[in-house]
Parts: C-alpha cells; sequence; structure tokens
C-alpha cells in the first residue's frame, strides 16, 4: 500500500469520526440525547441479557446464511470456518467505517482458501448484503398494511411509504432480468455484453453478473436465504422493542416498530461512522417522533444503548481476531493491491 494512499486512508477515516463524534455532541447540547437516562438503560441487567442473547443468535443465522450461500454458489467450507470469518468481521465492524472493516477482510479469507473460485467466493459476500437489504424492506413493505393510517396521517411517513413501495417494485423487475434464462440470452444476444466491455472493470462487472446468474437455478434456496434473513431482522427488530419497552415507551406500537426499525438499521449501515454512530441516532430521533413517540429522544436513546450493545459483543470477538491477527494484517495490506472488490 502507497505511503499516499496510507495517508489519505486515515484521512477519510478520521474525518468520519469527526463527523460521527459532532452529531452526538450537538444532540447532547440540545437535549436530544439524553446520557443519564441511557446510563440508567445499561443498569437493567435482565434487559442486557435479553439483547445479547438474541444478538448472538442473529450472529449464527447470519453465518448460516452466508455458509448456504457459499455452498449454493460451490464453494466449499465448513460452518466453523464461516462462523470464525464472520466473528472476526463483526469485530472490524465495530470500530471501523464503511467496508474496509469486516467485509474486507472476510473477503480476504474466504477468497484465499478458495483461489479457484475466488470471485465467487468474494462476490457471497455481495449476494449476502444484497439478501439482507431485500428482507429488510420486505419486512418494513409488509408492515406498511399493518400501520397504513399512521403512515398516511404524516407527509414524510408517507414519502417513505411510497419509497418502500417503489423499491420493491423495482427489486422485483431487477430480479427478473438477473435470474431469468430469457433475459441472459437476450443480454448476449443484443449485444449488451458488447456495450459493457467498454466500460472500466468489464470483468469485474460480468463476474458479479454470472455470480448472480448461478442462483437462477436454486430459486428456492436463495428464498429459503430471504426467509432466513427476515427471521433475522425480526430479531433486530426484536431487540429494539426490548430496549423500548425497557425505557418506558408504550406510545410507538409493535407494527410501528417493524416498519421504522428496518429504516433506521439501513441507515446504520452507511459507510459514514464506525457502527453507524452519529447518524444512526439523527435517524431515529426523527423516525420515532414521525411514529408518535413522545419525544424523538427516545428513538435517539434506544439506538444508542443498541450501539453499545453491539459494539460490546462484535469488541469481545478479539480474541478470535488474535488468534488470526498475523493473516488479517496481510489481508489489510493484499487488499489494496489485488483485485477483490471491497
Amino acid at each position: 500500500m502507497k505511503s499516499n494512499d496510507r495517508i489519505k486512508s486515515y484521512a477519510v477515516t478520521l474525518l468520519k469520526l469527526c463527523f460521527a463524534a459532532l452529531i452526538i455532541y450537538y444532540m447532547v447540547a440540545t437535549g436530544k440525547l439524553d446520557l443519564a437516562q441511557i446510563s440508567q438503560i445499561l443498569h437493567k441487567k435482565t434487559m442486557i441479557f435479553k439483547v445479547v442473547l438474541t444478538l448472538l443468535t442473529v450472529v449464527v443465522l447470519t453465518t448460516t446464511r452466508w455458509y448456504y450461500l457459499l455452498l449454493w454458489q460451490g464453494i466449499t467450507t465448513t460452518f466453523k470456518a464461516v462462523l470464525r470469518i464472520n466473528c472476526i468481521g463483526m469485530f472490524f465492524n465495530s470500530f471501523m467505517p464503511g467496508a474496509l472493516g469486516g467485509d474486507l477482510v472476510k473477503a480476504f479469507y474466504i477468497a484465499k482458501d478458495n483461489k479457484a473460485r475466488k470471485v465467487g467466493a468474494v462476490m457471497t459476500i455481495l449476494i449476502d448484503r444484497i439478501v439482507g437489504f431485500q428482507a429488510v424492506m420486505i419486512v418494513a413493505f409488509v408492515a406498511l398494511f399493518f400501520n397504513h393510517k399512521v403512515m398516511m396521517s404524516n407527509p414524510q411517513l408517507q414519502a417513505l411509504a411510497f419509497a418502500i413501495a417503489f423499491y420493491i417494485a423495482c427489486s422485483f423487475v431487477a430480479a427478473a432480468c438477473v435470474f431469468s434464462k430469457r433475459v441472459k440470452r437476450l443480454f448476449i444476444a443484443v449485444g449488451v455484453k458488447k456495450l459493457v466491455y467498454r466500460l472500466p472493470k468489464k470483468e469485474f462487472l460480468l463476474n458479479i453478473y454470472e455470480a448472480f446468474h448461478v442462483y437462477a437455478h436454486q430459486k428456492t434456496r436463495l428464498l429459503k436465504a430471504i426467509a432466513l434473513t427476515i427471521l433475522v431482522d425480526i430479531l433486530n427488530i426484536y431487540m429494539f422493542y426490548i430496549i423500548g419497552r425497557g425505557m418506558g415507551e408504550d406510545v410507538v406500537t409493535l407494527t410501528s416498530y417493524l416498519t421504522a426499525i428496518p429504516v433506521g438499521i439501513l441507515m446504520l449501515s452507511l459507510p459514514v461512522a464506525p457502527a453507524g454512530i452519529g447518524v444512526g441516532q439523527a435517524a431515529f430521533y426523527n423516525l420515532f417522533l414521525w411514529f408518535g413517540a413522545r419525544t424523538g429522544s427516545t428513538g435517539a436513546t434506544i439506538v444508542t444503548v443498541y450501539q453499545l450493545i453491539s459494539i460490546s459483543v462484535g469488541m469481545c470477538f478479539v480474541f478470535v481476531y488474535l488468534g488470526n491477527r498475523r493473516e488479517v494484517r496481510k489481508a489489510l495490506i493484499e487488499s489494496q493491491e489485488d483485485s477483490i472488490p471491497d
């Protein structure tokens, strides 16, 4: 890795950390985030235990999903190996913003063990992300039907409902294009492939398409992966619900959680700050206000407690990392020189 690139990477990370810190400072200074309330909630041991147990269950389920995506792609591995890689990825995602954290390490490991199928192996990480995104939007979309009165009562929520419905419609069109054999034949016949060859990183784009198209013959399996992810999303929502009830929030209904939390989780995944700190507080503050909470600070407090617990669990996986730190270091170096996508 060139020194200039390293300096640039450090500078970008520092800016993201400063951005997150400024948002947190602003929210605390304006009373939108109550640190005293957060401290009180963190002393509720039974609630913390429930959230941690649910979070560990989510880790196992997401590992299972990725494990099967690898097997269906023709990648030979073991559940234990995938769990180890996933734990290391979660450790890095606890403090590193963006895809240069856990996904980068996961990509290196799975590619290193499957050099003959490197692209397909790495693509499973992208596919895993997309399946996760799709399932979260499905949960939010279904919840709209049970929460339509609330959604129509607020202009912001109306716009949110339209955006979710529009995405679902577009995703079905995209799925037809990716998984249809007829579309693939048309893709080749009309010369679209020749157009792709004129684009930068053409081989990478074609490899992505081919990796996705593998699942055209395994639609049932892919639906199982989405179903598994919906269970993961419900458990994630349940964690927020536990925290909300633990702090006495009883105005926002469960169906509102089913719509608000998926949108908030998507905001947390933006590569702006470590674990979505700052961005998550602002997003949940507004979401809970829109859904009728007594105060928006409730949403900011709930997501802060969730982040503190998930970061703490992720940091516990440092022991898995320490057993593989030499290879992880090598991953971070080689990733800047290799053609493995982030």
